[in-house]
């Protein structure tokens, strides 16, 4: 006999596929998964459906508690409903890949860094985690990922994370396109704020990818991350 728990995973994992699974809806979730808040009438645009039926996906995004809405003014707004969805859309993408070109390339953009619900995500996400690693800036514990001391001088030094930044603990996420992990919460949060606050990269319109500076260039190989 299955007990009560079996039988709610059972309903809710078959729920969150049924919503997922629909192409419009999950056009939607992948414009969210950079963090920022998109309109109704946008994400019917991304979706390429009729403004009616993107109210009827919306809605049953929010039902499901993959989104939220917020009202500002009269205007309605649509966002993921918190990090951990975000990390659940980019690990499914990873899940059963076809050959071809269903993921990004690292010489595209999307492929080579991008913004996954606050975090950095792509090749050089990857390579600048690994290179923390292999440098001894963080200890990974399994998920758990450990800013140590010496790697918050390295961050602190260019202003990529502020001084309080000691106590940050981040965990692996399984990247999309290189298929390996890089660090998310608030470890890859704060890292991901420095790199834009201090103008290493900055954000495309309508996209999650990023554009690397000339400044971010050279700071980033001042880090051993070849950009």
């Amino acid at each position: 006999m299955r007990s009560p728990i079996d039988r709610r995973a059972r309903t809710r994992l078959a729920e969150i596929g049924e919503v997922i699974g629909d192409p419009s809806r999950a056009a939607m979730l992948v414009a969210l998964m950079g963090g920022a808040s998109r309109t109704a009438s946008e994400l019917a645009v991304v979706a390429e459906v009729a403004p009616s039926t993107a109210s009827g996906h919306l809605k049953r995004l929010v039902e499901v508690g993959l989104l939220v809405r917020r009202a500002e003014g009269r205007t309605r707004h649509f966002a993921l409903a918190g990090p951990r969805v975000a990390e659940l859309l980019e690990r499914l993408a990873t899940l059963g890949a076809r050959p071809g070109p269903a993921r990004p390339t690292p010489e595209e953009p999307l492929g080579l860094i991008r913004t996954c619900y606050g975090h950095l995500a792509g090749r050089v996400s990857v390579e600048l985690w690994r290179r923390a690693w292999e440098r001894g800036w963080i200890e990974w514990r399994g998920d758990e990922v450990q800013l140590l001391p010496a790697g918050v001088a390295v961050f602190q030094g260019p202003g990529l994370l502020s001084a309080d930044s000691g106590a940050l603990l981040g965990r692996a996420c399984l990247d999309w396109s290189e298929r390996v992990p890089h660090v998310c919460g608030p470890l890859g949060i704060a890292l991901c704020r420095g790199l834009l606050e201090q103008g290493w990269v900055k954000r495309l319109p309508d996209t999650r990818a990023l554009r690397i500076t000339t400044r971010g260039r050279a700071g980033l190989a001042s880090l051993g991350v070849a950009s």
